[in-house]
């Protein structure tokens, strides 16, 4: 492993794969920069491979099928791609795992950025994990767990993956102590040009929210995306009049919004996303 953090999590797949407890359906932490693209990369060659040992042999048929990136059992969507990934994407997905393996072996099935799925896709995707086929095995990378369908979540098994602490850019930070300096009413929300550049505030926003009620709930300040804010973010959990419960009320209309944006090309974002500002401002001037 190119990352020495992957190491741990891939011998404990290994173990599982020698005493025949491979699950059907595995989801991680997207971050491509700390491997997990390569991660899931290397598990499906595993998985496919006609004479694996601790890792892929590289020399069967199947491994060479694969790194031509020829293999005619596994299939890729990538969220990279796209701003949103649809249901008509999944159903694909599903036709093409309930085939008989070309290969005579598994089959795999690959989500990346699985957080982009619409409802309907999650939905779909949850249909074929109930009644998953025996010889196919699902590998699904997400940058936010908790934005998957908690039904989807319980039908797959979470691969835990120790990465370096992710340390957000200097202009990130900038962002979010914009948005909180106009949150308390200091000064004018930001401009929300276009939908692009609502949704880069959108996760701003979200990951803000969750720094807060982190801080609300006395949790460890390590654990807070944006550390460089940590005594702003104090002094604003002290505010009793926003409680954990409106914290968590406003994350999870930052996720429902995404949702309907992936979901709708014409959705305003902007104004959408204006408007709730707007409203969790109020919270202060009560």
């Amino acid at each position: 492993m190119a990352f020495p953090w992957l190491r741990e999590p891939w011998l404990r797949l290994v173990a599982s794969a020698e005493a025949g407890r491979l699950a059907h359906a595995y989801y991680l932490q997207h971050n491509v920069e700390a491997g997990s693209t390569e991660f899931i990369q290397r598990l499906n060659q595993f998985l496919l491979c006609k004479q694996p040992g601790k890792s892929a042999c590289g020399k069967c048929k199947s491994c060479l099928l694969y790194q031509s990136g020829n293999h005619p059992d596994t299939w890729t969507i990538d969220g990279a791609e796209v701003n949103r990934i649809g249901v008509d994407s999944v159903r694909e997905l599903q036709r093409n795992v309930m085939q008989t393996a070309n290969q005579s072996g598994l089959k795999v099935a690959v989500i990346l950025q699985a957080e982009k799925m619409t409802e309907q896709a999650g939905n779909a995707l949850l249909k074929v994990l109930e009644e998953p086929p025996s010889d196919t095995h699902w590998l699904v990378s997400t940058a936010d767990a908790e934005r998957l369908l908690p039904t989807l979540r319980s039908r797959m098994q979470w691969l835990s993956v120790s990465y370096p602490t992710t340390i957000q850019s200097d202009e990130q930070i900038d962002f979010a102590k914009e948005l909180l300096i106009a949150l308390r009413g200091q000064k004018e929300f930001p401009l929300l040009k276009d939908k692009e550049v609502a949704l880069a505030w959108l996760d701003v926003s979200e990951n803000l929210l969750l720094d807060w009620l982190l801080m609300s709930q006395n949790a460890a300040t390590s654990r807070l995306r944006y550390q460089p804010l940590v005594d702003d973010l104090q002094q604003v959990s002290r505010f009793e009049w926003v409680s954990v419960a409106q914290l968590s009320e406003w994350v999870s209309e930052c996720r429902q919004l995404r949702q309907r944006f992936q979901g709708s090309t014409g959705i305003n974002l902007p104004l959408l996303l204006s408007f709730a500002w707007s409203r969790w401002a109020d919270s202060f001037s009560r």
